[in-house]
């Protein structure tokens, strides 16, 4: 079984915590990483190797649970919108080996333009998401 990748978020990057056990991806907080490629490669990564386990098990004829992933951004730059793609292409690779998911895309009731970059991404990866406001407190 796959070890937990668990990043604490700060002010420039975002909290992460995969859990290959229970099949719930999150990331969530602020993305404007300074070396955003040095942050998002083990992500990537991560990913790949989490993917190819499922596939190993579906080999041996074990269905595959569904996998969740949660987007919780509360901002993200330019530079890590193309690492989010990344990922976004990546789920899409497991929904095309029949590993079923489950994409949820948060954003505040009041940012118009984070929904938004949720529907691009949606629509230029061909992956539907479930859009969640949350309601400030």
């Amino acid at each position: 079984m796959m070890d937990t990748l668990r990043i604490e978020g700060t002010n420039t990057t975002p909290k992460v915590s995969f859990d290959a056990k229970e099949r719930l991806l999150e990331i969530s907080g602020y993305s404007r990483p300074e070396n955003v490629r040095d942050f998002y490669a083990p992500l990537l990564q991560w990913i790949e190797d989490f993917k190819s386990s499922i596939l190993a098990s579906k080999s041996v004829g074990i269905d595959p649970d569904a996998v969740t992933f949660k987007f919780k951004f509360i901002y993200f730059n330019s530079s890590s919108a193309k690492f989010i793609y990344d990922i976004i292409l990546q789920l899409n690779e497991m929904q095309s080996h029949k590993i079923p998911l489950k994409l949820y895309w948060y954003f505040d009731e009041d940012d118009d333009e984070l929904r938004e970059a949720g529907e691009e991404l949606s629509d230029m990866a061909n992956l539907p998401f479930f859009y969640i406001e949350v309601k400030r407190q």
